[in-house]
């Protein structure tokens, strides 16, 4: 078997004493104690704070601790730690990154922060920048994995919800500076606070690398950099005991070299300038049966490339939404969660609208079988309408030393043609068929063990199928065709988290990912094993230490087999008073020669260091 089928086997060995232990104690265990994992209130799955207990879709959580651990800076390189993701990264910090969930490509994940839709709307599939998100003040990521068009109308890979950091009590304010190899300073700031009439939060963020060369053919060999500036406010008012209006804004600025670029004579010297902001503005209201949110969010996005110092490219986009979301509890253990949307994008002087309306029923029976079944309806401007339905249950079985879950969910979404795709078709003298939308489906089945002192362990298997993908044609170039082609993934994922004793823990997940592209080889770039495995040792509460291993197997890019790889990384931090944190970390420790992607160089070996304040 592959070293990565191996790891798994390690894991949940490793969790065979630990249960062993737990069961062997007669002390009884409360589910429903606020310190259980299953009473973890998670929000992306329906768009409210649900516990965990209650889900049967399949959601992964890092929390700030877990940030922490990790040390990382860009926030791509945090969710490679996430079960079923795997991420390409096309020449280093701050160049293009697709992540894809359970083998579905990039564009087909929704990302959001704090509740705004960040989607580049003028990219060619219209994905996330995900290369320019920092992991300076994020609190909190939240992944639901599959299909989840019945509440976000998204399509096949799932919806990633990142939450930034906020103070509800006090004043506090923080900043930390870190250096290491390819030149690289990263420096982030906050200040904010809170009390019963409101709260504010302000942070900055300044990434600045001189990088490595992007790329293994570029015959200068020069370094590419990377430069970004994030900055973030958020502001909310209590207005009386059951309302609260708030404001979030963020500006994302990055500028990034890369090689290869320009036509017809390609040139090494070639920079993207690439700027976001999101604003939404939100007001809510809260009473004993329920709770409703009326906001309005946009993202506007501008792009420059530049090759040999003269404009290459230029565009501009924007997608602006109208929500409402709720719910109200029409018993005690009987809930409807719902909303209405209307959303328009603008690239360019293209444009287009879609609005779109969603209800779901949630039920608990005895506080142990949990069900929720819910349908959407959008009307697209370009594609008329179209159904999303989402099925879930899950079903809880206490036993003395922890509890069992079994779940399942079914779900469908689907995908309309990005105003790229629609724009590059109509440019063709030849125009191809007329574009449809893109329908994907995806089934879990799953258990989880949820025992005393933390450990947690999961299975899921799934299945997705996407139906009439879209593709482009790369032998005429005529553009993006619609075949009635079919694809899809499926796999397993063994998720763990093993409290060893009361100074270590084990963190890993292993998933086995087969898929099948329309043509019927496997999608390109998507590793059929992946697997992760963290240990932590916090000897004394001062000192935490992190070692973190990663490792892909059975990967080809179009028709080429790509070499398989591990990479190892550690972070160590050490508190030498209150409020201040020195920190020390190692990224590709083994100094791993490997290839994410074919002609684009990865990082070797590196060392960084820095220090947090807190005041």
């Amino acid at each position: 078997m592959f070293k990565t089928s191996v790891l798994s086997a390690a894991v949940f060995a490793a969790s065979v004493p630990a249960l062993a232990v737990a069961q062997s104690s007669q002390a009884s265990f409360d589910p429903a104690s606020a310190n259980s994992p299953l009473e973890t209130l998670v929000v992306v799955a329906s768009r409210t704070e649900t516990p965990l207990r209650q889900l049967g879709s399949s959601v992964a959580v890092l929390d700030k601790q877990d940030l922490k651990n990790l040390g990382v800076q860009s926030l791509a390189d945090a969710l490679r730690t996430m079960p079923s993701v795997s991420i390409t990264n096309a020449g280093g910090p701050g160049k293009a990154s697709s992540v894809r969930v359970r083998g579905e490509s990039g564009f087909r994940t929704l990302v959001r922060v704090d509740g705004v839709d960040i989607t580049d709307p003028t990219g060619p599939q219209s994905s996330s920048q995900v290369h320019h998100l920092l992991t300076a003040n994020v609190a909190r990521v939240e992944l639901l994995r599959g299909p989840q068009g019945m509440m976000y109308g998204a399509d096949a890979g799932g919806v990633l919800n990142v939450t930034t950091d906020h103070i509800n009590d006090g004043m506090q304010s923080g900043l930390s500076v870190e250096g290491g190899r390819y030149d690289t300073r990263n420096y982030s700031g906050y200040v904010g606070g809170g009390n019963e009439q409101g709260d504010f939060y302000l942070s900055a963020a300044r990434a600045d690398t001189e990088g490595f060369s992007a790329r293994s053919d570029d015959p200068t060999g020069e370094a590419d950099g990377y430069e970004n500036t994030t900055l973030h406010a958020r502001g909310g008012w209590n207005l009386d005991r059951d309302l609260r209006a708030q404001i979030v804004v963020r500006d994302t600025e990055g500028t990034s070299e890369f090689d290869n670029c320009g036509f017809p004579v390609a040139t090494q010297d070639c920079v993207d300038q690439f700027e976001q902001t999101n604003a939404r503005a939100s007001i809510t209201h809260r009473n004993q049966s329920g709770a409703n949110t009326f906001a309005y969010s946009q993202t506007d996005v501008d792009r420059i490339n530049y090759a040999d110092g003269a404009v290459s490219y230029q565009t501009e986009g924007k997608i602006a939404k109208w929500e409402l979301n709720g719910k109200v509890d029409l018993a005690d253990s009987h809930t409807l969660v719902y909303g209405a949307e209307h959303r328009r994008d603008e690239v360019m002087d293209l444009e287009r609208e879609q609005r779109g309306a969603y209800l779901e029923y949630q039920g608990a029976y005895q506080q142990q079988w949990f069900v929720t079944a819910g349908v959407r309806q959008d009307d697209n401007d370009d594609f008329g309408n179209h159904t999303s339905y989402r099925l879930s249950t899950a079903y809880r079985v206490p036993l003395s030393s922890g509890e069992l879950k079994f779940k399942s969910a079914l779900g469908t979404g689907f995908r309309a043609p990005s105003l790229s795709e629609i724009d590059y078709n109509r440019s063709q003298e030849l125009p191809p068929p007329s574009l449809d939308a893109e329908e994907s489906r995806g089934l879990d089945l799953g258990v989880e063990y949820f025992g005393r002192n933390g450990l947690h362990l999961e299975a899921v298997w799934f299945d997705q199928k996407i139906e009439d993908e879209i593709f482009f044609d790369m032998i005429a170039y005529s553009g993006y065709l619609q075949d009635g082609v079919t694809s899809e993934s499926r796999g397993v994922e063994l998720n763990s988290e093993v409290p060893l004793a009361d100074q270590w823990q084990l963190v890993g997940n292993y998933t086995y990912v087969d898929t099948e592209a329309g043509d019927g080889n496997p999608r390109s770039l998507q590793p059929r094993h992946l697997a992760n495995l963290g240990l932590r040792y916090s000897p004394v509460e001062a000192l935490t230490v992190a070692l973190d291993w990663r490792a892909s197997r059975d990967r080809q890019e179009g028709t080429t087999e790509l070499d398989d790889y591990q990479v190892v990384n550690a972070n160590v931090r050490y508190q030498v008073i209150d409020g201040m944190v020195v920190f020390v970390r190692a990224e590709n420790l083994l100094d791993e020669d490997y290839v994410e992607t074919l002609n684009y160089n990865t990082s070797g070996a590196a060392g960084y260091a820095g220090v947090e304040f807190t005041f």
